[in-house]
């Protein structure tokens, strides 16, 4: 199999409540960064937050200026990458990865992108009343094809390599059609995104991974996946992905917990590794990483 790509989630929007570790200042997160890098994750994604409310900053242009400089000045070579939130045009919602792409010191050389929308809602219980149930955070993910289209563009002008978070058939099936179309290149980068914790989509399993990808993907389309998963049975989809050929995403932002444990994102890392090296597959570096997923014009 080929070497495995480690993608570390850093923070997303988890607090200190849930994971002590979880660094959310610029100080922390260039530590927590190189550490994650040097670990083995290949891939580093973080949300740009308020230090003190640690409410997500959107675009948070010099926040994630700041922090990604300080982490190239170190390594140069780990692909990172931002969140992006809702704004009026597509030129606004996707302002800071031109920036970013086009920084001297930083020259942003990945992203993602969602291609359709999602009821967002947590799925929440009451710890006073565990048979209470109840749907929390309430928000719609959008991504209209007019912004994929402008994202693509984007991406082809700054030189952006980029994966596909998937989070429903439809997105998918998105993506496929972005492919005939001309506006996706191969090879395909599916982020296979599941989660205990919400409504949405298909719940976490091998067979949610396989529906998400060979049942609908046909046979000729080069692409590649990712496990994308919150909740529970995270480690084990990890460990599923790692013996299938697939790739992971780990990290405190996604699950605060690993196994039960209230880990760091380095001991999440080491244990995906330690995942791969009883599996015989080695790990990416990003000089690896990057030409796996170079695409080719369709």
């Amino acid at each position: 199999m080929e070497p495995l790509i480690i993608e570390c989630s850093l923070n997303e929007q988890v607090t200190k409540e849930q994971n002590s570790h979880v660094p959310i200042s610029k100080d922390e997160l260039v530590a927590d960064a190189l550490a994650s890098a040097a670990a083995g994750a290949s891939i580093l994604h973080f949300h740009a937050r308020d230090e003190e409310t640690g409410d997500l900053l959107h675009p948070g242009t010099e926040f994630y200026r700041d922090v990604m400089r300080e982490i190239r000045r170190t390594n140069p070579d780990v692909l990172l990458y931002p969140t992006y939130g809702a704004s009026p045009t597509p030129e606004e919602r996707f302002s800071h990865l031109d920036a970013l792409a086009e920084d001297p010191e930083i020259r942003l050389d990945f992203a993602t992108i969602d291609p359709g929308a999602v009821n967002y809602g947590d799925f929440n219980w009451s710890e006073a009343d565990p048979a209470k149930k109840a749907l929390g955070w309430d928000y719609v993910l959008n991504v209209s094809h007019t912004e994929v289209e402008y994202f693509f563009g984007l991406a082809r002008k700054r030189g952006i390599q980029f994966s596909y978070t998937i989070r429903e058939l439809g997105h998918v099936r998105h993506v496929l059609a972005y492919r005939e179309m001309g506006w996706a290149e191969d090879p395909l980068f599916f982020k296979v995104t599941m989660s205990e914790n919400h409504g949405w989509g298909i719940p976490p399993s091998e067979e949610g991974i396989r529906i998400l990808t060979e049942a609908i993907i046909p046979p000729n389309v080069p692409y590649r996946w990712m496990s994308y998963v919150e909740g529970d049975c995270h480690a084990e989809l990890c460990r599923f992905a790692v013996e299938q050929g697939g790739h992971v995403r780990t990290g405190v932002g996604d699950n605060p917990l690993f196994e039960g444990d209230c880990l760091t994102n380095v001991e999440q890392i080491e244990r995906v590794v330690l995942m791969a090296e009883r599996s015989g597959r080695s790990i990416a570096d990003p000089k690896t990483t990057r030409e796996m997923l170079a695409t080719n014009p369709s």
